[in-house]
């Protein structure tokens, strides 16, 4: 059987930080039962990297598969930083929320192979997000189409009442892109404060009204509720797929290893086989990537076992996400304003809580931007990733611009 991740951990991070970022650095780990998760606090990250110290944060990521770097200061880490810091870690890609593919929402069926146009920020439905409490808040500046919003601040109208919508589905950030995204990170702007529902938390548990949304139907009533067992305090929930796959006995990790899935942009598309578990290069830790048969109902199509029909697929898909999504495995990140938070996409899956739509006060504000990059990691800026690879990768050609980034001496 795999080596536990809690028992691999490097046992030298801790006097890594210390000896390349200063005796103040303290660092936190593991965050949850699995082994999953670190906090670091005492890091400046509006200022730039030195090569060992980035190497130090990709080899803490490869461990922890989720880790915090708390308490950067908005007043001086914008979005051009969070991007440039981004840009260690893989190449930055526009999120399909902020443009077009085809002329259609990116995020729809649509032409596989359409004309990509960028949306500009005003454009964007987020943008509501500086009128919906004005003078509170405003989103930090930023025009780049790899900044995604994620908020609740989407206006509302004179006689709206706060309404509760449900949380989404588990998953891994594009997934369904050939080469899918391996790091993702959230920059907390905003995050609830407010704990005066009847529970005590933000919100009280959304009602199940036994309908599968936003899930297909068909899967059973046990999984059904690990899949809706979320936070309530707008936290992200995620699951360790590094732990789960490591508790599995040795012959069924030979089995799945040798698994490779079907993935598709689109219905029609004849799609590409992706490999079902992943060895992380830096740890050697092996996981499950994305092992969901349907992750994106109604946006993108279920994934399949080569070898196996659609249902047998769901079959046997349904009780990977089952055992991935156990208790043991779970952890619900809490956001503090200041904090980046970055995951491995490959060693875990995410899902967002329930949340508090049209608010009306600060104290309900969850307001979040997220970058998301593939590729390779760079000790050292800017990238020089080949503008083949860029094309084949990544939608609409898109890099970080020079201002961001620099050029290169």
């Amino acid at each position: 059987m795999q080596t536990s991740p809690s028992t691999i951990a490097d046992p030298s991070l801790e006097a890594r930080f210390h000896a390349l970022f200063g005796a103040g650095v303290q660092f936190e780990r593991p965050l949850a039962e699995s082994g999953l998760g670190g906090r670091v606090s005492g890091l400046d990250l509006a200022e730039p990297l030195a090569p060992a110290q980035v190497d130090l944060l990709l080899d803490t990521l490869a461990h922890c598969r989720l880790f915090t770097i708390a308490g950067q200061d908005l007043a001086r880490f914008s979005l051009a930083t969070f991007e440039r810091f981004a840009n260690h870690w893989g190449a930055p890609v526009a999120h399909p929320s902020n443009f077009l593919r085809g002329g259609k929402p990116a995020q729809q069926d649509g032409a596989s192979n359409g004309a990509i146009t960028y949306l500009p920020y005003a454009d964007r439905r987020v943008a509501a997000a500086d009128s919906t409490l004005p003078g509170q808040v405003a989103c930090l500046p930023h025009e780049s189409p790899a900044v995604l919003v994620a908020t609740n601040l989407l206006g509302r109208g004179v006689d709206d009442a706060p309404t509760l919508k449900a949380g989404g589905t588990w998953h891994t950030d594009i997934e369904y892109e050939p080469l899918p995204i391996y790091v993702s990170m959230f920059l907390v702007h905003f995050a609830p404060v407010a704990r005066d529902a009847s529970n005590g938390q933000w919100v009280e548990p959304p009602v199940d009204d036994g309908a599968p949304a936003p899930y297909f139907s068909g899967s059973d009533d046990d999984l059904m509720a690990l899949r809706k067992h979320l936070p309530l305090n707008g936290e992200t929930a995620y699951t360790d797929t590094a732990a789960a796959f490591a508790a599995l006995p040795a012959d069924e990790q030979a089995k799945l290893e040798a698994i490779r899935v079907r993935r598709r942009l689109n219905t029609g598309d004849d799609g590409w086989l992706a490999p079902l578990v992943r060895t992380d290069p830096r740890s050697g830790l092996k996981s499950l990537h994305s092992p969901v048969w349907a992750s994106r109902p109604g946006v993108r199509p279920s994934i399949e076992v080569d070898g196996l029909s659609v249902e047998d697929s769901r079959v046997f898909l349904d009780r990977l996400e089952a055992h991935i999504l156990q208790p043991r495995f779970r952890y619900d990140h809490v956001h503090t304003e200041g904090d980046v938070t970055i995951w491995n996409n490959y060693m875990t899956l995410h899902n967002s809580p329930p949340i508090k739509i049209g608010i009306d006060r600060i104290d309900d504000a969850r307001l979040l931007y997220r970058l998301s990059c593939k590729g390779e990691p760079v000790l050292t800026l800017p990238r020089q990733d080949d503008p083949t690879w860029i094309t084949t990768h990544v939608a609409g050609d898109y890099r970080s611009p020079p201002e961001i980034v620099g050029t290169r001496a």
